[in-house]
Formats: structure tokens, sequence, C-alpha cells
């Protein structure tokens, strides 16, 4: 039978427990009480529900099922080149788009009014000459997964991850990849963590029959040795709540599943010693008004997750955009349902049980 076709608890049910991390370390027993309610056992466990109210939170069932259809043109989202080119059209700045690739097909410059097609090892001979360092990324990918510095080691061109690094070409790349020139963050991410990009998630939120657009939940994601060159949550990266009114941070926590570093508060950085507890996120009146622009330029724009990295002129990048944003990041805080603001968009949208029934095309 469908899934669309099962009653709504059985349904539920399929929907949360087809998402369960493999080998979650969660008896069926707790599995079971946590699908019933739309959540994953290790959702429950980041938001610690022993001490929190699971209705102040957007259920997995509700982000996979209802979130999902919230943009009519998902796949603007998801392609990195379409949306890298529209933006560029519309004035934001990007990051320095370096080549594309699939296989041993290589075009380089490809947003530049002369793009050029080359071999692999005339790619490869032009990264080592420029010396660098690049990110190489999926064109498709999503939640830092594939994501890797390209740099200069000893005259020899390597990916890096973490720790751990591999020749270029080896193992053979798989699917359309874009290679990009690494943004130099600002001095206030660079001392946070130097050795990964460290970018601020904000979701916007446009309530049908609003005039204008608004950020409903902004989070600094922080990188570290272990996870450069991303700052992803779920690769054990830190995630730090940025208060909308003043862009000042709380204190960052990190995926309580990932790591030594599981379930511990930071105040200061664990690798640099860095602040962030009380830090202000410099700029932040402008990094706010750029996504906002961005989110107006957009067609038939609902619900965008930004990833925003601020250059060393003060200048916001937007290095992405998510079109159903992870909320485990940002709930590891507190439930978005607590915000008035929106839980009114969630209901307007249909994304809650009690919007459900009342949703807004």
């Amino acid at each position: 039978m469908p899934s669309s076709l099962l009653p709504t608890p059985l349904r539920t049910i399929f929907w949360t427990a087809r998402h369960e991390t493999p080998h979650a370390p969660y008896s069926l027993g707790r599995k079971l009480k946590w699908w019933r309610r739309g959540f994953l056992a290790e959702s429950a466990d980041i938001y610690d529900f022993q001490n929190n109210d699971p209705r102040e939170y957007i259920s997995d069932y509700a982000r996979l099922s209802r979130c999902e259809r919230l943009n009519p043109l998902p796949a603007i989202y998801n392609q990195k080149l379409w949306m890298r080119t529209f933006l560029r059209a519309k004035g934001f700045a990007q990051p320095e788009t370096i080549a594309v690739l699939h296989g041993t097909d290589v075009q380089m410059h490809p947003l530049s009014e002369s793009p050029v097609t080359v071999t692999l090892p005339d790619l490869e001979a032009w990264l080592l000459a420029d010396g660098g360092p690049f990110v190489m990324k999926p064109q498709d990918g999503t939640r830092g997964y594939g994501v890797s510095l390209v740099e200069r080691q000893k005259d020899v061109l390597v990916r890096r991850r973490g720790r751990r690094t591999a020749p270029f070409g080896d193992p053979p790349l798989r699917g359309v990849r874009i290679i990009e020139r690494v943004v130099r963050q600002g001095s206030f991410w660079h001392r946070l963590s130097p050795a990964s990009a460290n970018s601020i998630r904000l979701v916007t939120m446009w309530v049908p029959g609003d005039r204008a657009p608004f950020v409903g939940v902004a989070i600094q994601r922080i990188g570290s040795v272990e996870t450069a060159p991303t700052d992803n949550f779920s690769a054990g990266g830190i995630s730090a709540p940025i208060d909308l009114a003043t862009g000042r941070l709380g204190p960052g926590r990190t995926h309580p599943l990932r790591g030594a570093r599981s379930r511990v508060v930071h105040t200061r950085h664990p690798d640099t010693g860095e602040q962030i507890d009380g830090a202000s996120v410099p700029h932040w009146a402008r990094i706010v008004d750029t996504v906002l622009r961005a989110t107006a330029a957009l067609p038939f724009n609902r619900y965008v997750g930004w990833d925003v990295l601020v250059n060393d002129e003060d200048v916001p990048i937007i290095l992405e955009a998510n079109h159903n944003t992870d909320v485990n990041l940002l709930q590891v805080h507190g439930g978005l349902l607590a915000n008035e603001r929106a839980r009114r968009f969630y209901e307007m949208c249909g994304v809650t049980e009690a919007g459900a029934s009342r949703r807004v095309g």
C-alpha cells in the first residue's frame, strides 16, 4: 500500500521509520515511542525531550513530508550552478567558480564570458600552479557530503577532509562537481576556526499574503580541525544560536551522537579557545539585509535556509540555498514553534498539525 493511503498514525510511523539513522543505538520500543509522534529517536535525543516539550518542535515527519512541498520550484535550490548564476545576475556576491567537471570532462571558468574546455590533467596543472586553496563539492550535494579542500602539498595536488588526504584524482571522481576558490573569511570567523569555513545558516520564511519575508531563525556554524573544510553539525561541527535582534551568539552545541565532544556546551571553541557565548557577529544587519533581498528576488519562494560566509572585505557571500533545511542544528537550541512568528508561518503553511487542515497554497 502506498504510504499516502495509510491512516495518519501509521503514515507518520512509516515515514519516520524510513529516515531513522541506520543502526541508531535505541531500542525498538524507544523508536516506536517517538515515531508515533513524528520524531526520529535520534532527534528526541538531540532535543532532550526529557527536559523539553516536544510540542514546541517541528517534527521530522513534518519536515520530511510537509516542508518539502513549501516551495513549488525545489529544483532551483538543489542545483548549485543554477542558483549561483541566478544570484550573480541579481548582483549578489558569489564564490569564484573555477571549474565544473564530470569524470574527465572539464570546463574551466564556466560562469565567465569565455569558458574553456580542458582535460583533467590540464585542470590539475592549473590548480597546482595557482596554489589555491580551493573547495570541491558535488553540484547537487547537501549537508556537506563529498566536500573536500583541494590544496598543494609538496608540489602535489591533494584532496583533504579533516585530517585525511588523498591524491586529487585518486580514487576517480564521480558525479558532477564544482571547484571554487576558497573564500577568505573575515577575521572574526577566521579566529573562531581557521581550519574551516564558518558559515551562518539563516532561515527565511514568507507567509502567504504577507508583503515581505522575515528571518525566522539563525545559527552560526563553526567547524574544527576534524571537520575542515566544512562546518557541518552532522559531522561534528558546532552550532551556536544567533539573537535575531542583536546578532549576539549563545553557547555552542554539538551533535549529541557525534564524537568525543558530544553533549558538551561550548562557551569557547575547543580548538582555538575563542569566545563563542556572548560574542557579537560583525555586520549582522548587512547579513540579514542580504538574505532578505535574495529571498525577495527568487520566484515563488517561501522557505529557504541560506548559508552565508562573510569575506575579509566584510561582504556577505551567499554560498548556497537549501529549500528544505535541516532543523536539528536549529532546534538543538530550542523548538522553532516556541517562536510566535515562526509558529504562525508553519501553521499558515500547513506544516503543524494545527495548520494542516487549513493549509494556504
